[in-house]
């Protein structure tokens, strides 16, 4: 994948061309910012004063049937939000805007390897284990926030009395080198999953290049005809899967720092 990190070569910043997925991140921070602006004022429209929504007709309140930035962004919101209230219960709310980032800025980087010139920043294990080491500390911050000191007994498996004076001793080590390795999982998973999907596309992809040679080898024009065809034809239906499989790979990662916020801030009781 490192022939896909040439974008910004012309800059001439050796700090990028050594470290291609932080450019590739510093990318996708700015699809983000300009996401957010473009969404901003394809909203700011619908944001008047008290006396101009009074006059706003019921029909101007219906989404518009054509597809833009405004219900593309609406109905990822609307998906993550249903997928953090299934899992978070009512408590959902105070955790949606992170969940919601952590979800586009995963899918957007997965998906910026799709793009040439460019490469996915979640190919490197740098990046992945960086996002794992956020969620890691954000939902022990969250934790700590809503159970303060209680918080620790997710260390001893809520033991009590006996039970804790027996086998406290024997699960804060489980309990704690368990909680350790989730960031590692997080990102490893994330990477390994990005890598593979890209080695074999880079695996197909130089087959078919070697079949165009060997096609125009044996077939002169027609077969340089037909191999260029192949070339071309092949990576399509592999850059769809591709999308597909950057699709789930940010839902994976989003479900399960869902759940581990979940059973961050959950209470016994619950």
């Amino acid at each position: 994948m490192s022939a896909g990190f040439k974008i910004w070569n012309p800059l001439h910043i050796e700090y990028l061309n050594a470290n291609p997925h932080f450019g590739a991140a510093l990318v996708t921070a700015g699809i983000f910012v300009a996401g957010g602006v473009a969404y901003r004022l394809t909203t700011s429209s619908s944001k008047s004063s008290k006396q101009a929504l009074e006059k706003v007709e019921d029909e101007d309140l219906v989404p518009s049937e054509k597809v833009g930035l405004r219900n593309i962004f609406e109905s990822i919101g609307e998906f993550v939000q249903g997928l953090a209230k299934d899992i978070m219960g009512h408590d959902y709310p105070k955790f949606l805007p992170m969940i919601l980032f952590i979800f586009t800025w995963v899918l957007v980087s997965n998906l910026m390897g799709t793009i040439p010139g460019i490469g996915a920043p979640t190919i490197d294990i740098n990046t992945t284990l960086s996002m794992g080491l956020f969620v890691f500390i954000y939902y022990n911050f969250k934790g700590f926030r809503t159970s303060g000191f209680k918080y620790l007994e997710h260390f001893t498996g809520h033991l009590h009395g006996v039970l804790l004076f027996c086998f406290g001793w024997l699960m804060f080590p489980l309990e704690l080198i368990s909680h350790s390795l989730r960031p590692l999982t997080l990102g490893i998973r994330l990477r390994t999953n990005i890598f593979a999907d890209h080695a074999v596309f880079d695996i197909i992809s130089g087959l078919t290049q070697d079949l165009a040679h060997f096609m125009e080898a044996k077939l002169g024009f027609v077969g340089k005809v037909l191999g260029f065809l192949t070339a071309s034809a092949a990576p399509i239906p592999l850059v769809l899967l591709g999308i597909i499989f950057c699709c789930v790979q940010a839902l994976v990662f989003t479900l399960l720092t869902s759940v581990y916020i979940s059973i961050a801030t959950s209470h016994e009781d619950h």
